[in-house]
């Protein structure tokens, strides 16, 4: 029995089929990024000395998610000269040497903050008898402070973020730290 060579047609319908593998996997790849993409939460910091309308002076610190999708928290710490603590109370007394003042706090692990959304974590409104440690807290936002937070998106696509630091970092996963240790308000 003679073997006979592959006609040219077959050679081309082998062709064809080889690019319609790769063209399909190339498009599934596409398909994943841009769904990825539309999904995609980017959680940043912000901080200020005013309210919104600019009439009271309130400091306030705020997650904001600027991204297309929701960001579930996972993680979220707050230090002071590189110490982490827990509480508005804590960060009061460690900066500022402040009295137990009227302040709004709110926990943040936990929370989903869909695409726009801003939570404030922190509200300390000014008051002439602690003026002296609202200012300490004041110029500390800008050198002793810094936060960091720990967000997945829908898909299970975890980011690190620091107020110190550049843009978010893919991380595999978000280590939760125990409950004692988080920022509880």
């Amino acid at each position: 029995m003679r073997s006979r060579g592959l006609s040219g047609a077959e050679i081309f319908a082998v062709l064809v089929s080889l690019a319609s593998v790769a063209i399909s996997v190339l498009g599934n790849r596409t398909q994943e990024r841009l769904l990825a993409a539309s999904v995609w939460p980017y959680v940043s910091f912000g901080s200020g000395n005013t309210s919104d309308d600019g009439q009271k002076r309130v400091l306030a610190f705020t997650l904001t998610n600027a991204g297309n999708g929701p960001a579930r928290i996972k993680a979220f710490s707050l230090e002071y000269d590189h110490q982490e603590v827990t509480s508005g109370m804590a960060l009061l007394e460690r900066c500022c040497k402040l009295p137990r003042i009227s302040m709004m706090t709110t926990p943040v692990i936990g929370h989903v903050l869909r695409p726009g959304e801003t939570i404030t974590y922190l509200q300390v409104p000014f008051a002439e008898d602690s003026a002296d440690g609202w200012n300490k807290l004041d110029h500390a936002r800008f050198g002793n402070m810094a936060m960091s937070v720990c967000y997945c998106s829908t898909l299970n696509e975890c980011f690190e973020a620091r107020s110190d630091g550049d843009d978010p970092k893919p991380v595999e996963a978000c280590k939760v730290p125990p409950r004692a240790e988080q920022w509880h308000g």
